[in-house]
């Protein structure tokens, strides 16, 4: 017996329509918070990402972060640039759409006056 994939399944994969598998639901915040952690860690100027909320629903997610960020970097073209690679890969792995990023400079580290401590990095390490 043959069976063929229904309408609106991709054949082979059983997906819908329109997804690759490499889309995801995301289990619980947590797996959003380490995307959001590891995208953010991308961006020049950041030294340090905490994930203050990870709000999730069924279709959508809004996050709060915070940042240490490396003096010599402009602060709003850094939360700029945050929020725009949060927002696409968060949208890419998990097929959420990302309601907002808010995003919270804490501290700026100055290279030569503030050593580095865990989970930091100089700007030369970037």
């Amino acid at each position: 017996m043959t069976t063929r994939p229904s309408a609106g399944t991709n054949p082979g994969t059983g997906l819908a329509a329109g997804t690759t598998g490499q889309e995801r639901r995301p289990g619980d915040t947590a797996d959003v918070a380490r995307i959001v952690v590891q995208a953010a860690s991308l961006v020049p100027g950041v030294s340090v990402v905490r994930p203050a909320a990870v709000r999730l629903d069924e279709r959508s997610v809004a996050l709060d972060l915070h940042l240490i960020t490396w003096y010599g970097h402009s602060v709003p073209t850094i939360a700029d640039t945050v929020r725009a690679v949060v927002t696409d890969r968060v949208a890419a792995q998990t097929g959420l759409s990302v309601a907002v990023v808010t995003v919270t400079v804490d501290d700026l580290l100055v290279p030569g006056v503030d050593s580095s401590g865990a989970g930091t990095a100089t700007p030369e390490d970037r």
